[in-house]
């Protein structure tokens, strides 16, 4: 079976070209060769990936094989040289191999010529294939460093244009599309910033056609790669749409190209495009598809997630902006309802009509706690968009406490729960009555809903610079994981179907605790149930309150 061979010649006789090709042929070789016979001759001829070996005469006219050496050695190339002479003795032969070349034959012994040339070949390919595979992985190493802990979608696109640049590319492209449908150079990168302003602005003037018949486009359609190992004149000039697109063109400089679709779990979100501009780098082959395609396909997960990223981050702004609006259309009306309901019962009582006021005082109730309800869902927006002050006062924190466990009196008896209060006096800070009242009240109303027909503890006492509100129950209690995430906003330990409410108390209780420069925490009560504890310091920070949404 014969093997391809791609052979450069420097040699100035085509009767010795010939005895070394057919010596070749009969080590079964198809010989493919090139013979140059100057020092220009050979610059102009080397090129990667060109050539699988090198034969060189030692001596032509004004040219030897030394030179040649050095000029393959200066290049950079990793090209196999094996000097083939009629006059090259034992010493020279040394003395070149010394300086780099693998072997020497005389041209009248070259039986062994065959074999030396399929050992250096199959070496010089093992050298490569290592090089490359120590490449790709210090690539992907690279790519889990530069591709993580950024959710900005511009700053992730420059990312991955700037990772394959230049260790596996002189060029890259990343063309992106926000809806399926249109496709944008989103960023280029390349090592002269000249280079890639240049590139951007003949993006402006000939932005991409979905419907060119080859590249981006066609690997967008079609979500298949696609690796051109040369960009021939022919093919740009069917690309350009005028002579100056392919006069740009032209300047980007582009030997070899390979384009690869970033396809996402629901389809392609665009193409990534390598180009190879320098001569002395290897021209694109199959072989660097799958380090391209690894590279590609995490970048695209990536933005997979930070396109998701956006689109919650859209949907919680769509959804605080809803409930701040339902909240302000909410107010009023219930507003006027509570008024009308009060002066029914008081009129109820003037009438002494008992089973009336029973009845007007149950629906009082509700209306309250819709209002409670529509102020909770304003505290949220209000809260997400950095927009609540404290009013600091001095505020008893045992009065303010015995006032909340008071009303709610009735429900903790309507859920069979007896609320014991156990409080140092003296507790006086300087807070926010309104926000600390609505912490106390998130966490005793808490317990109630989760420790029903069980005594609730409820202790005020002081602890160093500060005080503490510690609320017991002896309910189902928390699993440790649920600790945080219950003063998330929407945060549950349980099904809403269950126990039901907005999942909003426990985080406004945080926020509250927070803006005062204290903290509030749960844990698991001995014996069962839960614990909670509100920490304010004496004398809080004066601040408003910021969260990023």
């Amino acid at each position: 079976m014969t093997r391809p061979l791609r052979v450069l010649l420097v040699e100035d006789n085509p009767d010795d070209q010939e005895l070394v090709e057919r010596e070749l042929r009969r080590g079964d070789f198809e010989v493919s060769s090139h013979r140059v016979q100057s020092a220009e001759e050979l610059r102009a001829a080397l090129e990667p990936g060109a050539w699988d070996i090198i034969l060189s005469d030692y001596c032509l006219p004004g040219f030897n094989a030394p030179a040649a050496l050095d000029i393959v050695r200066d290049s950079g190339l990793d090209i196999p040289f094996i000097v083939v002479s009629g006059s090259v003795g034992e010493f020279e032969g040394e003395e070149v191999m010394r300086a780099g070349a693998r072997d020497y034959f005389p041209k009248t012994l070259l039986t062994r010529l065959p074999a030396a040339v399929a050992r250096e070949v199959e070496q010089a390919r093992q050298r490569q294939a290592r090089a490359r595979a120590e490449r790709d992985r210090n690539l992907l190493a690279r790519a889990g460093e530069v591709l993580a802990g950024s959710l900005d979608l511009q700053e992730t696109l420059d990312k991955v244009a700037r990772l394959p640049v230049p260790e596996l590319a002189d060029w890259c492209a990343v063309y992106f599309s926000e809806d399926g449908k249109h496709l944008r150079v989103a960023s280029l990168a390349h090592e002269d910033p000249r280079q890639v302003e240049q590139g951007l602005e003949t993006d402006r003037l000939f932005p991409l056609e979905l419907d060119a018949p080859f590249g981006p486009a066609r690997v967008f359609r079609t979500g298949e790669p696609q690796v051109l190992p040369d960009v021939s004149l022919e093919r740009l000039r069917a690309l350009a749409r005028s002579p100056e697109h392919l006069r740009r063109l032209l300047a980007l400089g582009l030997r070899s190209v390979t384009h690869v679709p970033l396809v996402g779990r629901l389809g392609t979100l665009g193409v990534v495009t390598l180009g190879i501009t320098e001569p002395r780098r290897p021209r694109f082959t199959p072989e660097d598809l799958p380090v391209a395609q690894e590279l590609v396909r995490r970048a695209a997960l990536l933005l997979e997630n930070v396109r998701l990223y956006r689109e919650s981050q859209e949907a919680i702004r769509l959804r605080d902006e809803f409930l701040a609006v339902a909240a302000h259309e909410l107010r009023t009306p219930l507003t006027t309802l509570g008024l009308q309901l009060g002066t029914l019962v008081q009129r109820a009582r003037r009438e002494s009509s008992p089973e009336m006021v029973e009845r007007l005082d149950k629906g009082l109730r509700q209306v309250k706690r819709l209002g409670t309800l529509v102020e909770t869902l304003l505290d949220v927006s209000l809260l997400s968009t950095g927009e609540v002050p404290l009013a600091l006062e001095a505020v008893d924190l045992v009065e303010l406490v015995r006032e909340v466990l008071e009303r709610f009196e009735a429900e903790s008896q309507s859920m069979g729960c007896v609320l014991r209060l156990e409080a140092e006096r003296g507790l006086v800070g300087q807070w926010d009555r309104m926000r600390v009242e609505q912490g106390v009240s998130a966490l005793v109303s808490n317990a109630l809903k989760f420790g029903a027909r069980q005594p609730v503890d409820v202790r005020v006492m002081a602890d160093g610079a500060g005080a503490r509100v510690v609320v017991e129950d002896r309910g189902i209690g928390i699993a440790r994981e649920q600790l945080e995430h219950i003063f998330e906003r929407f945060g549950r330990a349980v099904s809403s179907r269950s126990y039901g409410g907005l999942g909003l108390g426990l985080y406004l209780a945080r926020r509250a605790a927070e803006a005062h420069g204290g903290r509030v925490w749960a844990e698991p009560r001995p014996g069962g149930g839960a614990r909670f504890t509100l920490e304010l310091p004496l004398r809080a920070v004066d601040k408003t309150v910021e969260e990023s949404a």
